[in-house]
C-alpha cells in the first residue's frame, strides 16, 4: 500500500508543480505584455512633441516662404497637385508630399529640420473661401490676399515609427492664415486658429 501511496503522492505533486508554472508563466507573460505596451506609450509620447515641434517650425518656414512670394500665390493656387496636399472637392489630386519627383522638383517646398540629410517638413498653401455670394468658390485665385499656409511633418525620425506605433498617423499638419496688406508691401500677418502677430 505504501508504494502504491508514494505514487499518488508524487503524481499529485507533480500536477501541482505544472499549475504553479503554468499560472507564474501566465503571470510573466502578462506582465511583458503590459511592459511592452508601457514602452509603446512611452515612445510615441517623446516623439509626439518632436512630431509637434516639426510641424509648428514647418509651419513657420510656410509663413515666411509664402509671405515673401506674395506675388506669386495665383500661381501656387492654380496648381494644387504640386502645393495643396488637402484633399478636398476641388482638389482630386492633392500634392503627395513622399513623392519623390515632387521633392526633386520643388526642393523650396521641403527642409530638413534636424540636420539629417533627410526631408522632415513639406509646405503648402492652399486658398481660403473669399467668394462673396453669390459667387462660386474658386480655389485657384486669391481674392481678398489671405491665404491658408501649412507644413506637414514628412519625417522618419521625427515621428513614430510603424513599429513602435501602428496605429500612429504617418503626417502631422499644422496651418494658419496668412494676410498680405497691400498699402504696406512690408507687413505680412499670420492669423486664424494657429496664428500669431498683427498688421499695425
Amino acid at each position: 500500500m505504501r508504494p502504491s501511496t508514494s505514487r499518488h503522492a508524487r503524481g499529485s505533486t507533480m500536477l501541482m508543480v505544472i499549475i504553479l508554472v503554468t499560472v507564474l508563466m501566465g503571470l510573466v507573460a502578462g506582465i511583458l505584455l503590459y511592459a511592452g505596451k508601457e514602452r509603446v506609450r512611452a515612445v510615441s509620447a517623446g516623439r509626439n512633441g518632436q512630431r509637434q515641434s516639426c510641424a509648428e517650425s514647418g509651419l513657420q518656414l510656410a509663413r515666411s516662404y509664402f509671405g515673401r512670394n506674395f506675388q506669386n500665390w495665383n500661381t501656387y493656387l492654380a496648381a494644387p497637385a504640386t502645393y495643396d496636399p488637402v484633399k478636398s472637392s476641388y482638389n482630386a489630386n492633392p500634392a503627395n508630399p513622399r513623392n519623390p519627383a515632387l521633392q526633386t522638383a520643388h526642393p523650396e517646398l521641403f527642409a530638413d529640420l534636424d540636420d539629417d540629410g533627410k526631408l522632415d517638413v513639406y509646405l503648402y498653401i492652399r486658398d481660403n473661401d473669399d467668394e462673396l455670394y453669390p459667387l462660386p468658390a474658386e480655389h485657384n485665385r486669391d481674392n481678398d490676399h489671405n491665404v491658408v499656409v501649412g507644413a506637414i511633418c514628412i519625417s522618419e525620425t521625427l515621428t513614430p515609427r510603424a513599429a513602435d506605433n501602428a496605429m500612429a498617423a504617418p503626417l502631422l499638419a499644422n496651418e494658419g492664415l496668412l494676410s498680405y496688406n497691400g498699402e504696406n508691401a512690408n507687413c505680412l500677418t499670420s492669423n486664424g486658429g494657429n496664428g500669431t502677430g498683427n498688421c499695425n
